[in-house]
């Protein structure tokens, strides 16, 4: 009888991530509890990752290294000759449909339409034909073909643009007037390439109606015969909450509030209606969803895999670790242990990071209820962007409490600091600052390159 596994594809990103400590200790737990063994495969050289593989193999952690996408099928196949597999993960946003193709080689079962995680059109048409009581008015063409005219008739304003094939909150513009529209069509092309030397080709927009109030996101697995196993949600703040014209992700939250917000039967009825419009079995699914100012829920996205952050997340405000779904069918999560909230520190505008206020850094940090603070210094220095123009997460900071009052007091309080905590200047600026340091006056070459190629 073969030892069972479960095999996660991963990036180089990702296991130099902060994030990777949590699957690790979500991989381990499994062993522990169901001594289910764990496979990662990894592009490139093994040597980039010597210190983690040592480091993996005391978890039943095995690590495969492979070259291209032929590769990789092939060292799984001769993997899946020694174990059986059980499920093929990814935690990386391009990998999707790479770990989609597997599981069907492998032989396992998956959604009856398999791209529907990277391309959200099919989302919303399923949704349209199905249920439209679930979804949102759209429509999807290539740039230079959509036509305002009817966008307004049909969709009117205000509505969202952005990419057909998942890029984050890159490119998600909300439009409020025929100008923006146009505005929009102009940028296009520089951001299109942008994508597109990010291994994205994105030669499709959709245009979607804007739906109002608050967006939160529930993390569930949908089984073979389409049961659901649930987590519970979570809600996500947004830039356009902080007053910014941008639709990233500034924090997620997990408390008591968020629980009672949302209607348990309700909320419910309204995930197994969506799976079962959509089709979708076999697989873990990030739903995000907003509850409208009219107390309706719909759908926004659907992805096919867990949301960022949301192992450690949930592990920490509901002790559960969320690979046990495919495990388990009867696991929940329990009672929340602590209120939780993570909180990204993006760009607030387009130009130099300098560095970080550190005044209000510790004062940050001295917060109750902050544990935990992770800033990626290599941005220091680089040109910063809009989550709209390209997506940046710098930083992040994590609370923890179970005193609601305080985590909330605590949350308001970087927020109302959180415009002055990035030091940004435009070359103007740096240029004006220099003057007056003569010292300084000079510019490397490698700062003249880099304004140059501005």
């Amino acid at each position: 009888m073969k030892t069972k596994a479960i095999v996660h594809i991963m990036s180089k990103n990702r296991m130099n991530s902060w994030a990777f400590k949590a699957d690790i200790d979500a991989m381990e737990e499994l062993y522990d509890k169901y001594w289910i063994n764990t496979i990662i495969f990894y592009k490139w050289e093994k040597i980039d990752y010597l210190n983690i593989i040592e480091k993996l193999e005391k978890y039943w952690v095995y690590t495969v290294n492979y070259a291209n996408k032929q590769d990789l099928l092939e060292k799984i196949k001769e993997e899946d000759e020694k174990f059986e597999i059980l499920f093929v993960y990814t935690a990386v946003e391009l990998m999707i449909k790479t770990a989609n193709y597997l599981r069907q080689e492998l032989g396992l079962v998956v959604s009856d339409y398999p791209d529907i995680f990277r391309d959200k059109s099919i989302q919303r048409k399923l949704l349209q034909e199905n249920n439209p009581e679930l979804g949102i008015k759209f429509v999807k063409w290539e740039p230079d073909k959509l036509d305002i005219n009817y966008i307004e008739k049909e969709i009117g304003y205000p509505f969202i643009m952005k990419p057909v094939n998942w890029v984050q909150s890159s490119g998600v513009w909300k439009i409020d007037k025929k100008s923006d529209f146009f505005k929009y069509i102009e940028n296009y092309k520089e951001f299109h390439d942008r994508l597109k030397a990010r291994g994205l080709e994105n030669k499709e927009i959709i245009v979607e109606e804007f739906i109002d109030w608050n967006l939160y996101t529930l993390d569930y697995f949908v089984t073979p015969t389409w049961k659901v196993i649930f987590s519970k949600p979570a809600q996500e703040i947004l830039w356009i909450d902080f007053w910014f014209n941008d639709y990233c992700v500034v924090a997620r939250v997990a408390s008591k509030k968020v629980e009672d917000d949302l209607e348990w039967s309700w909320l419910e009825k309204f995930i197994k209606d969506t799976v079962k419009a959509c089709k979708i079995k076999n697989t873990f699914v990030h739903h995000e969803f907003k509850l409208t100012s009219k107390w309706k829920l719909k759908t926004i996205e659907l992805n096919g895999r867990f949301g960022w952050g949301r192992v450690d997340l949930f592990k920490e405000a509901y002790d559960m670790n969320l690979f046990e779904m495919l495990l388990d069918p009867n696991i929940h999560p329990w009672e929340l242990k602590q209120n939780n909230i993570v909180f990204n520190i993006c760009a607030s505008k387009r130009w130099k990071l300098i560095w970080i206020d550190e005044k209000i850094f510790e004062a940050i940090k001295k917060r109750p209820t902050v544990v935990a603070t992770n800033f990626d210094k290599s941005f220091v220095w680089k040109e910063t962007w809009l989550t709209k123009d390209w997506f940046t997460k710098m930083w992040t900071i994590k609370l923890l409490s179970l005193d609601l009052e305080q985590i909330t007091k605590d949350f308001d309080y970087i927020k109302w600091k959180y415009k002055k905590l990035l030091i940004i200047k435009s070359k103007e600026e740096l240029i004006e600052e220099r003057k007056k340091n003569k010292k300084w006056f000079f510019w490397t070459l490698k700062e003249i390159l880099w304004w140059e190629r501005r």
